[in-house]
């Protein structure tokens, strides 16, 4: 195993919407709770051990409860539904939020779950702590122009055409697109996710409704504090929109994270940003404290600032002339006295102890 794969488990069940909708979710990590709205794609098992996905839940399992779901048509939520529209997702939130009967909660959404998240903030203002949008997608491509806009109507059509099929063709212009500097396994397992996460038909009934989805004149109804965070240089959310869409909440903040990748990897400096603002400004649990710093040897405090730094272990090993093997047995140790179990832990317990 991996010393930057944490020893944590999930529990999976399943909850029934109010048009008898079958809907899985998933709750892991100890805290504050923390809700992140469904967005096309997902499947609780898959993610969670995949090489895309693993380090964002782990690193929010650190500090919250999380709960997530898949929405209906995905994952393991009921695939052959009846409907699938805005509304029918935002019913998806609000019944998985009001079966685990969660009175107040941090809510995350991503992309299309963004606008889902959005709209049950406008909604039930006082069960929201925190409302973090991420590369929010609050206006869909249908009848407009730009160049963003004729790229999604393109792939509204591919996706119609292509989705699914056992060419890798589309698959890997897909995976390209959400993650360009990712690793091939990456990129594989990101275009697996398509056969595991929805049929062809519910892909395109999907895309159907984004295509539509007009959010942002609601946005200034949003009464809770709000996080809003860009990714500024990738393909799939237009990056010169959010900074709008911050503008348009009362209040808001706005943090720019430089990435190409729409779903930032944890080897990248990006990541680093995305966990010290989301630390910074969604409250949770406090997963060390700093007077254990002092069983660090000053070696292994040389090496705890540096993955704070976002260095890889092959960069600290550069750095303080030792092997990488020794890095990584040093790292062994650190996570050992500090009681973390991953490195995106470490990161946050070394920049609350001031490193």
């Amino acid at each position: 195993m991996s010393d930057d794969v944490p020893v944590m488990k999930q529990r999976i069940a399943f909850v029934r919407t109010k048009d008898n909708t079958n809907i899985a979710y998933a709750e892991s990590g100890d805290g504050p709770a923390l809700v992140r709205a469904g967005t096309w794609l997902t499947h609780l098992h898959h993610d969670w051990e995949s090489p895309v996905w693993m380090h964002w839940l782990r690193f929010m399992s650190s500090r919250h409860k999380l709960v997530r779901y898949d929405p209906r048509g995905c994952g393991l939520s009921h695939s052959n539904v009846g409907t699938i529209g805005f509304e029918d997702w935002v019913d998806d939130l609000e019944a998985v939020v009001d079966h685990l009967e969660l009175e107040r909660f941090a809510l995350f959404g991503m992309s299309q779950g963004a606008a889902v998240a959005a709209e049950y903030a406008i909604r039930h203002p006082a069960r929201v702590s925190q409302l973090t949008l991420y590369a929010p997608l609050v206006t869909g491509w249908g009848g407009r122009a730009g160049a963003n806009a004729k790229q999604w109507q393109s792939i509204e059509q591919l996706v119609a055409m292509g989705w699914g099929e056992s060419s890798n063709a589309f698959a890997a212009m897909f995976a390209h697109l959400f993650l360009p500097d990712a690793s091939v396994e990456q990129r594989e397992w990101y275009a697996e996710l398509q056969r595991k996460s929805a049929s062809k038909e519910v892909a395109t009934r999907f895309m159907t409704v984004l295509a539509e989805l007009r959010m942002f004149q609601r946005l200034k109804l949003i009464q809770v504090p709000t996080l809003v965070m860009q990714i500024a240089r990738e393909q799939v959310i237009d990056p010169k929109g959010v900074p709008g869409v911050a503008s348009e909440i009362p209040g808001s903040t706005f943090v720019s994270i430089d990435s190409r990748n729409h779903i930032l990897l944890s080897d990248e400096p990006g990541w680093q940003q995305f966990m010290e603002a989301f630390t910074r400004y969604v409250p949770g649990r406090e997963t060390a404290k700093a007077p254990q710093l002092n069983g660090l040897s000053k070696r292994e405090h040389e090496i705890l600032t540096h993955i704070a730094q976002g260095l890889t272990n092959q960069q600290i090993g550069d750095r303080l002339c030792i092997s990488e093997k020794t890095v990584r047995n040093r790292i062994t140790h650190i996570f050992e006295k500090l009681g973390v179990s991953s490195r995106a832990q470490a990161i946050v317990f070394a920049k609350e102890a001031g490193l």
